[in-house]
């Protein structure tokens, strides 16, 4: 019987970006709120200066005096520039941060692949148990291989992306289920377990060509998965061959409807 590695789980860190996102548009949100009072304030000032000033009047006696009070920025355009400057800038960035979040949130919503339903199917719900042994060849535990169902399509998913068949080929989908028993994570190899014949030829074996491994099983659980074959239309008389590669061989034959 072949020897199983086991290997040990190695932490994975993730950086969460969306909390940066929406600290910094708090941090944002009160820069605004701070710059309207000043805003606010300045403008109530500029008001009640020029009110001051039309009340008390100018006489040819104070007008000398009244020209050293006068605020040189009150008719200076760069006053207002400058004034346009502060109230874009601020409201800018807090619009980018903004549509910076929805479109994440809408790239996040938007990501699922969807693919056409089987062409045909059948249940298997067939179990394997195979050894898991140590570096020393010693049987530690026990892998539970379950073929749960046997699928023709013409569309898959394979790497998070939609893959379409050519004009003459399809896919013959195997879901399985694989159960760790073992107390420490594994990893897997679940195309090493399956082999298909066609046509009744059993002289030739295919192994699956599309697959998810080397597939990682936690410790106590139990993992869902899938491989593939790519196979011709005009392909018959389906064979699964299941067991390990040097050892006896289970033969299923498929009836997909």
């Amino acid at each position: 019987m072949k020897s199983r590695q086991v290997t040990l789980q190695v932490p994975v860190i993730t950086i969460d970006f969306s909390s940066y996102v929406e600290k910094t548009s708090d941090i944002l949100s009160d820069m605004k709120e701070s710059f309207s009072k000043v805003t606010t304030n300045l403008f109530n000032f500029i008001a009640g200066f020029i009110r001051q000033r039309h009340e008390v009047g100018v006489t040819p006696q104070n007008f000398q005096s009244e020209r050293k009070f006068r605020l040189p920025f009150l008719n200076s355009k760069k006053f207002f520039r400058n004034l346009l400057i502060l109230v874009a800038v601020p409201l800018l960035l807090i619009t980018a941060v903004k549509l910076f979040r929805d479109a994440s949130t809408k790239g996040n919503s938007s990501q699922r692949v969807e693919v056409k339903g089987a062409i045909a199917g059948q249940d298997i719900n067939r179990e394997f148990s195979f050894p898991l042994k140590n570096d020393k060849g010693e049987e530690v535990s026990k892998i539970k291989y379950l073929v749960e169902k046997a699928e023709l399509r013409d569309e898959i998913i394979t790497e998070g992306k939609r893959a379409t068949a050519v004009k003459g080929r399809m896919f013959l989908v195997l879901i399985l289920k694989v159960t760790n028993e073992f107390q420490k994570p594994i990893e897997i190899n679940t195309r090493d377990y399956v082999r298909l014949s066609v046509n009744g030829n059993e002289g030739e074996l295919l192994a699956p060509e599309t697959h998810n491994d080397p597939v990682e099983v936690q410790a106590i659980s139990t993992k869902y998965t899938r491989v593939g074959f790519i196979i011709n239309d005009t392909d018959r008389d389906f064979i699964l061959h299941l067991g390990e590669i040097q050892g006896e061989k289970e033969k299923i034959g498929l009836d997909l409807k």
